[in-house]
């Protein structure tokens, strides 16, 4: 049996091989972001760990729609695996930290979301809007903030000279209009991580983790404390913690992924 939980900017397979239980990240396997490159890079790794024919289950950023749902079916199967799940990657978060109990949980990595579980079904889900729209709180949307400083002149020359390298001193609004720029837009978090004692990107963390609670929180039922999965909420836990505390809630249990959670939860 394979689990894979594929957020935007990568996908992390869990198996048995040998007894031994495996961890291999790779490619991101939004739906409407499949490629030809993508689909070599699943199939290398298909051969080199002989997968060829074993049973997936796949929990995916993306995934709401039958339609989303049978672009990964027919990419999983043209590869020539036997698909016997594809669910949303907030389904998988709820089944990591509450399994078979009700709770809320949110997601955030490079989007953000929340839901509301209640044992069996996700009975409510928020924000999920896309980058466009919305995913505050999101690694996309701390990267987007960070930009808007930079333009506005608004941030130190550590910070600078730090977004001038990432971009490699390259023109920055055309990088992120290319194919990657959400990606790449998202990637920003390591310098907001970086930095995340400066002032400014002290507000820059306190305005879209607000913006979180706003969007994504507030329209969920009170009582529970909030469950979190994705590297968002696992590198800024601080001051996540501060700012649902500010805003009447309790943070739970934070995980970087949901993936381990999962496959063991499939398997008992």
């Amino acid at each position: 049996m394979i689990v894979v939980e594929s957020g935007g900017t990568k996908s992390t397979w869990v198996f048995v091989s040998e007894n031994e239980k495996k961890f291999i990240e790779t490619v991101g396997l939004h739906p409407q972001e499949l490629s030809a490159e993508k689909e070599k890079a699943i199939s290398s790794l298909i051969e080199s760990e002989n997968l060829n024919g074993q049973s997936i289950y796949f929990f995916g950023a993306g995934c709401e729609s039958l339609e989303a749902k049978s672009k990964i079916t027919i990419f999983l199967e043209q590869l020539e695996l036997d698909v016997k799940q594809v669910h949303t990657d907030i389904y998988a978060a709820c089944l990591a930290h509450l399994g078979n109990n009700s709770g809320i949980v949110g997601i955030m990595g490079t989007g953000a979301v929340a839901a509301q579980f209640d044992g069996a079904v996700v009975v409510k889900q928020t924000s999920g809007l896309g980058y466009i729209l919305g995913d505050e709180g999101s690694g996309f949307d701390l990267g987007k903030r960070l930009l808007q400083y930079h333009f506005n002149k608004d941030l130190p020359i550590e910070i600078v000279e730090s977004i001038e390298s990432y971009f490699d001193h390259k023109s920055i609004l055309h990088r992120i209009q290319e194919s990657d720029g959400r990606m790449c837009i998202a990637g920003l978090t390591r310098i907001v991580h970086q930095f995340r004692d400066f002032t400014t990107v002290k507000s820059i963390l306190n305005s879209s983790f607000s913006a979180f609670c706003k969007t994504a929180l507030e329209p969920l039922d009170k009582g529970y404390s909030i469950n979190f999965i994705g590297s968002v909420a696992f590198f800024f836990q601080d001051e996540l913690k501060q700012i649902l505390n500010e805003n009447g809630y309790l943070m739970g249990e934070v995980k970087k992924e949901a993936v381990n959670s999962v496959f063991n939860f499939l398997n008992s």
